[in-house]
């Protein structure tokens, strides 16, 4: 009878009548019951404390911003801990009946529950942590305006919900800004804050690694430590300490130290004491019980100076051994040694040399249909970890925020699942400009995925993100950003990749550029509607967030048209070229005006820059605007001195103004790995596929070594700046020869016909077998003097292209592509020919 009764009591609470409407909160809650009834819009609302002391009350209203009061009114709701104060406790003593079994301990440490109606507003937690992330659910409540009644139980999934940002590789944040992430991330209930920390943090031991225009101290780590305790946040120490090395090696007190340009070498007694000294001033200044020692891409492992000793026990004990040293450091201030799990998986018995009690954050940022290879090496051995989804803005122009939402949602899902203990989701800054007011869209979905593993990222979030984000209810900010995905499957913007953006806009040094200007026209329909959904977003706050959303895609358009303006201006020219032309003048404006928009969002660039970040690296964001400004300026000077009077008899050749483009819809390849170059001594190629030396002669990823007359060349990164034109290397003299690798991949085997223009011999292999000559003869190239067919016998799934290309004394240019119909995209050095849209490259 008395649980019927307080049944009954509940129901009449809430008017009897419950639906399932979101309520607009992020991260959404795990229980919520909603009434019809109305209430009094709670606007103002204050704070009294019910069972916690005066203490808590102020620290809890002055880190959430709400007013106190000492009287009973209307507006105010009673804070209590659990069973401290008998009074409300028989206040929430009707509800509980509607609550979830034992609720107390399942809220935990860190849940709530609320309850707000015309009788009650009541807020209850085990905790003062607990209370905080009432209060930030409960202000999300009252910015929106609600007035229904309503009981949420709420919890957290997942007890680590950390957010992970790149300060080492791109703009490094001012303390202030720091500050303003640690705000807002704490209002999503996300308890942990880490760095990718490689030489920007000054130590007092190595006081002399960090920028001097972009560091944080010491004392800023444990200025913003104590700010984040404030706001039930840890921030958990990092520091790279193994690969990724060549910041602090490039320095010339630090280059012994290394075991490659880019590894530091674990068996050098200077070394070792480096590490001990910086890391233990690190695990000082973090109060996290954590410490990330990183260790992760090692590419260099058994190749550097060690490699007699390494080759003599092995990889996996030259890694472990270093890890056990590093986790001996950590242990012993105190602290529970993090590291990237990429090596590990790849030598899983490294898993089983390591001591048990260490973290594991397993990364993986794409949309795979099981991400139990990441994670189930360490189910297995019952050892700790965290699943690491990726916001991924890696070398883009913008984060691709479609991988990001598949793989948040299924990675933390997975996880949730097979045990992890937290969610540690990374924002990399590799490439040099981005901003953070970008990543927050991000930011929301793994806060949300974190705390309530249930929640589905579809509609119902995207407007609760624009709701309790900015105050709208439109949908036009998320649209926006939809539009700006769709640019993710063109072939020119594939991946978002900001190379468009790094690439010339006019021909340097006398040279060709290709434009392929295909998708430009579809690319501009979609920014362009993306920019009048933004004139609509009409946000509350958080401003910063919209003012970079539309730079991105004011930025996305002038690509587009300097693109089809410098097209139209070279083909104009080169019709006129020989002739005695006036009317210049129209061109030039054209130019000028072209200029002056570059050069007002140079200016727009570097104030958001200003205002999140410090100096370090900026004046490298700016290298593109200042290239295409100087690029515009000399051709619009040029252009001025043949339309004075009498100077000219007829214009001059396109090249010697620079304007020497070749327009074609042919998709020419960018982007290879390269190695070389290779003198040799027989004039004739060298005899070797990848490396003369045996183990390492295979198909090579980035950083790997090929040997050649007892001496070493890296495979290196590159991607031409002139639109498919490969020309890397310059004066190499005779007997000079440079490989090229990259690979294809399609879904079904054929034949197809790949055309290389170059000036000199050329070698073809496809798949490590040597390619004949097609039955094409060979034509004129737009960019190099001739281009010759031959036909690639393509297999299902990934093919491996290598060219070998000789010397023309001045350079080993080259150019590549294939004779298809069919659209090619690529991520890096890796081709697809079709690629299905749906699929997308994760970095």
């Amino acid at each position: 009878m008395i649980r019927r009764t307080h049944i009954l009591i509940l129901l009449l609470l809430l008017n009897t009548k419950l639906f399932a409407a979101d309520i607009p909160v992020v991260p959404y809650p795990q229980q919520v019951l909603q009434g019809t009834a109305p209430i009094k819009a709670i606007k103002n609302i204050s704070l009294k404390a019910g069972g916690i002391d005066q203490a808590m009350l102020n620290r809890l209203a002055d880190v959430t911003k709400y007013m106190l009061t000492g009287k009973k009114t209307a507006d105010a709701v009673t804070l209590s801990l659990t069973g401290r104060d008998k009074e409300t406790d028989a206040r929430i003593r009707p509800y509980a009946t509607k609550l979830k079994a034992d609720w107390k301990t399942q809220i935990g440490k860190e849940g709530y529950v609320l309850i707000l109606n015309n009788k009650d507003q009541l807020l209850v937690a085990n905790t003062e942590t607990g209370l905080f992330y009432g209060l930030q659910t409960l202000k999300q409540l009252l910015d929106a305006g609600w007035n229904k009644e309503l009981v949420i139980t709420d919890w957290p999934s997942l007890s680590q919900r950390v957010m992970f940002d790149d300060i080492s590789r791109g703009p490094i944040s001012k303390v202030t800004y720091i500050k303003e992430q640690i705000e807002r991330m704490a209002a999503l209930k996300v308890n942990g804050l880490s760095f990718y920390i490689e030489h920007v943090i000054q130590t007092k031991s190595y006081p002399d690694f960090a920028p001097a225009d972009g560091k944080l101290t010491i004392a800023d780590v444990k200025e913003l430590d104590a700010y984040a305790a404030k706001y039930h946040m840890q921030l958990i120490g990092s520091f790279q300490s193994f690969g990724h090395f060549n910041n602090i090696l490039s320095l010339p007190q630090y280059q012994s130290m290394g075991e490659t340009s880019t590894m530091i070498s674990p068996l050098d007694p200077k070394a070792r004491q480096f590490l001990e000294s910086v890391i233990t001033e690190m695990c000082g200044a973090f109060s996290s019980p954590y410490f990330n020692v990183n260790c992760d891409e090692t590419f260099d492992l058994g190749k550097g100076k060690s490699k007699k000793y390494t080759d003599s026990v092995g990889v996996t004990k030259f890694y472990a051994d270093h890890l056990k040293f590093l986790y001996d450091i950590v242990k012993k201030n105190g602290k529970k040694l993090m590291m990237w799990g990429d090596i590990a998986l790849q030598h899983e018995e490294i898993l089983d040399m390591l001591p048990k009690d260490i973290v594991y954050m397993t990364w993986e940022y794409g949309d795979p249909q099981s991400y139990s290879k990441w994670i189930d090496p360490f189910v297995k051995r019952n050892l700790s970890f965290m699943v690491c989804p990726g916001i991924l803005n890696t070398n883009r122009l913008f984060p691709d925020l479609a991988i990001a939402k598949a793989n948040i949602n299924g990675f933390i899902k997975e996880g949730y699942e097979k045990g992890t203990i937290g969610a540690y989701t990374t924002i990399w800054d590799e490439g040099g400009d981005q901003l953070f007011s970008e990543d927050w869209y991000g930011v929301y979905m793994a806060a949300e995925k974190s705390w309530n593993v249930k929640s589905v990222l579809n509609d119902g979030f995207d407007l609760r993100y624009e709701k309790t984000a900015y105050g709208t209810a439109n949908g036009a900010y998320v649209k926006a950003i939809g539009k700006l995905m769709e640019l993710r499957d063109l072939p020119l913007t594939y991946n978002m990749t900001h190379e468009i953006w790094w690439q010339h806009i006019l021909p340097q040094n006398g040279e060709t550029l290709i434009l392929n200007n295909k998708d430009v026209a579809e690319g501009l329909r979609l920014v362009n509607e993306a920019a009048q959904l933004l004139q609509n977003a009409k946000p509350k706050r958080h401003l910063s967030d919209l003012a970079t959303l539309k730079y991105i895609v004011d930025r996305y358009k002038l690509l587009f048209d300097t693109r089809i303006q410098i097209a139209e201006l070279a083909k104009w020219y080169q019709q006129q070229q020989g002739k005695r032309v006036d009317g210049m003048n129209e061109r030039i404006v054209s130019l000028k005006l072209l200029k002056n928009r570059y050069e007002a969002m140079e200016i727009d660039f570097r104030n958001k820059w200003n205002a999140e970040n410090q100096p370090y690296t900026l004046d490298y964001a700016l290298k593109p605007y200042k290239t295409r400004i100087a690029a515009l300026t000399d051709l619009e000077n040029k252009l001025l001195s043949l339309e004075k009077p009498g100077k000219v008899n007829s214009l001059p050749a396109a090249a010697a103004v620079g304007l020497n483009v070749v327009e074609s819809d042919q998709y020419y390849f960018n982007f290879w790995l390269l190695s070389g170059p290779f003198k040799s001594k027989s004039s004739g190629f060298p005899p070797f596929l990848y490396s003369e030396e045996q183990s390492a002669n295979h198909p090579p990823k980035p950083g790997d070594f090929a040997q050649y007359n007892s001496k070493q060349f890296r495979w290196m990164k590159y991607n031409t700046d002139n639109g498919g034109i490969i020309n890397k290397f310059k004066d190499l003299g005779s007997d000079a020869y440079v490989y090229a690798f990259c690979t294809i991949s399609t879904e079904t085997a054929g034949q197809v016909q790949a055309w290389i223009g170059n000036d000199s011999a050329v070698e073809l292999f496809c798949n490590n077998s040597p390619i004949a000559e097609g039955n094409a003869a060979a034509k004129n190239n737009p960019a190099l003097p001739k281009e010759k067919a031959y036909s690639l016998p393509l297999k299902a799934g990934s093919n491996y292209i290598l060219l070998k290309v000789k010397s023309s004394n001045a350079n080993a240019a080259f150019t590549f592509r294939l004779d298809t119909t069919e659209p090619v995209t690529n991520h890096k050095h890796k081709y697809t020919i079709n690629a299905n849209q749906n699929s997308h490259e994760a970095d």
